[in-house]
């Protein structure tokens, strides 16, 4: 097993998305629940081993946390905890899916938002070109909510890292560079920006680094407990089936009431 992180003590997040826990990827789902008969959830056993061999989590002793029918939802919790006072979270995205905004327009918004001050990076607009189900994560990490982020995904996945939030598109770089480009005279493909010409460029404004790990659900191990946790049904990426799971992990992670209902 590879441990994530080191022994300092920041507030510790374990972000679950259900759609993790298939033996199936869907990148674009048409709606609905997806077929339970091409996709099938973990057994009970391997999510229990999981939850509490390598995340460390215990029945006997629940972390608070929340429940989210959709994953942008996340980002809204992220802040509350960030604003009320406990500087920014070392995160462990736990998910079938980056969510750094692979596939949609978001990154044309996130070169200019970087920039801006940090209360508007912490109320971006929600649309297909902006903070969405895909992207909420690079929009987190714009907002200074994360100072460490782990990615775990199932084996044979984890392709979907956007170049530009790394350094010079250097996707195995060891940390997320989120940078801002308002110069005059950039490089354009049609009417934006030509995404692989800025990964190449020095920005014009950049964030403080930070630290960016990928290990595979098979491969994962914590190396400090975590404070909090959430889960996020995502159904549109699950199939019903996935459902009696969630009762499992809310026995180590103890959802807030109005969260949950």
């Amino acid at each position: 097993m590879v441990n994530d992180g080191d022994a300092s003590r920041k507030m510790r997040f374990l972000d679950i998305d259900l759609d993790a826990f298939l033996n199936h990827v869907a990148h674009w789902p048409e709606g609905g629940r997806l077929d339970a008969e091409s996709f099938h959830p973990w057994a009970e056993d391997r999510l229990r081993e999981f939850m509490e061999r390598q995340c460390g989590l215990s029945r006997s002793a629940p972390i608070d946390g929340w429940f989210v029918t959709n994953h942008d939802g996340a980002f809204d919790v992220m802040r509350n905890i960030v604003e009320g006072g406990s500087g920014p979270l070392e995160v462990v995205h736990v998910d079938a899916h980056a969510d750094l905004g692979m596939g949609d327009p978001s990154w044309v918004d996130m070169i200019k938002r970087v920039g801006r001050p940090l209360a508007d990076r912490r109320e971006p607009v929600r649309a297909s070109e902006g903070l969405n189900l895909g992207s909420w994560l690079a929009y987190a990490v714009a907002a200074e909510f994360i100072c460490d982020l782990t990615y775990v995904y199932p084996k044979g996945w984890g392709d979907d890292l956007p170049p530009i939030y790394f350094p010079k598109g250097d996707k195995t770089a060891g940390y997320l560079d989120m940078k801002s480009f308002t110069r005059v005279g950039l490089p354009m493909m049609g009417s934006s920006p030509d995404y692989h010409a800025l990964c190449g460029l020095d920005p014009d404004f950049a964030l403080p680094p930070v630290p960016f790990r990928m290990l595979t659900l098979d491969d994962y191990t914590a190396a400090v407990p975590f404070d909090v946790g959430l889960l996020c049904h995502s159904p549109d990426y699950t199939p019903e089936t996935s459902d009696r799971l969630i009762p499992i992990i809310g026995e180590y992670i103890r959802f807030k009431p109005e969260a949950a209902a």
